[in-house]
């Protein structure tokens, strides 16, 4: 019996570990392994997936999808040994391609599932359009087997369809699928029932290609293991989304619960750590910054978070 290989992307906080987690949950028959990659130096993707079989492997310092590494290809080629595995996710980084791993769907041990890219329908059509990011969204939807339109629930019906219409457009061979706003988990299952196509060009073969979305970006992470005023985080977050593309991490509250902090597309989402996870391995958060200047951009974010944060959160600048 083959694995099958789903390759999960999109672009930075569209949805890519929300929908993990929705397939983790049920939407997948059997066992599942994920593997996971974050643009910085601590995965920070790692401790926001709910695993419950523990099957989470984690990638950093750099994108799965670009670097066709030593490493990469050890740990797909251990999975398509395994027999005791159902699924194999790899969600990609996001600002990588997805397309770069869909050819190991062909690698004897797996079966080829779709590369689903994930869409925010609130701001997809200005990614498109930004003369930093555009061309990195732009290749993500053109890997594309499956377009998600996610973030349903946030959006007007114009701008529902203005998404539709440019992912239709950027990506023409891909089913469409807007995410069931009552119950997500469904879109899911449906997702990565697609099948795929035939993925051409061996991965394990294949030549390390460039990275096409280095300059545009950067990344720092702030390790932060004491106690925070978790609404002071929120606060000054919102003050800086105009300066950061994304930002995501687990924090310890001053009540002594975990939070799991997200923005994305100018939003801040916080929600409470279910109380039956251990505590995160890498607590604190991840910024990243896209643009003209993103290293100005992402000192100025962490200036301003670090009297929120606490003066002994070392940062890592990836």
């Amino acid at each position: 019996m083959s694995t099958r290989l789903g390759i999960i992307g999109g672009y930075l906080g569209s949805g890519k570990t929300t929908l993990v987690n929705l397939l983790l949950a049920g939407a997948l028959p059997g066992r599942t392994a994920v593997v996971v990659n974050d643009f910085g130096s601590v995965n920070i993707d790692a401790d926001l997936i709910a695993s419950a079989q523990g099957d989470t492997i984690e990638l950093t310092n750099g994108c799965i999808c670009c670097q066709l590494s030593d490493d990469v290809a050890r740990i797909m080629t251990a999975l398509a040994a395994r027999t005791d595995l159902d699924n194999v996710l790899c969600e990609v980084s996001g600002v990588g391609d997805p397309g770069e791993l869909a050819s190991w769907g062909s690698y004897p041990g797996f079966a080829p599932g779709p590369v689903l890219v994930c869409a925010d329908a609130t701001d997809v059509v200005r990614l498109l359009r930004d003369q930093y990011v555009g061309d990195t969204v732009h290749r993500q939807l053109a890997a594309a087997d499956v377009v998600l339109l996610t973030k349903t629930d946030l959006a007007i019906s114009a701008e529902i369809g203005a998404a539709l219409d440019a992912c239709s457009a950027v990506s023409p061979q891909a089913r469409l699928l807007e995410q069931d706003r009552r119950h997500p988990e469904r879109t899911a299952a449906r997702a990565f029932a697609v099948g795929a196509p035939p993925k051409p060009e061996p991965a394990w073969n294949a030549a390390q290609k460039p990275d096409l979305h280095a300059d545009a970006h950067a990344s720092s992470t702030l390790s932060v293991s004491d106690p925070v005023d978790v609404a002071d985080v929120v606060r000054v977050l919102k003050d800086q989304s105009s300066r950061l593309a994304r930002a995501k991490g687990t924090l310890l509250g001053l009540e002594g619960r975990w939070h799991e902090l997200q923005l994305a597309a100018g939003r801040v989402e916080v929600q409470h750590r279910a109380a039956n996870r251990p505590a995160p391995a890498n607590p604190g958060l991840v910024l990243i910054a896209s643009g003209e200047d993103p290293a100005d951009a992402l000192e100025a974010a962490a200036t301003a978070l670090a009297g929120a944060l606490g003066a002994n959160c070392p940062a890592l600048r990836s």
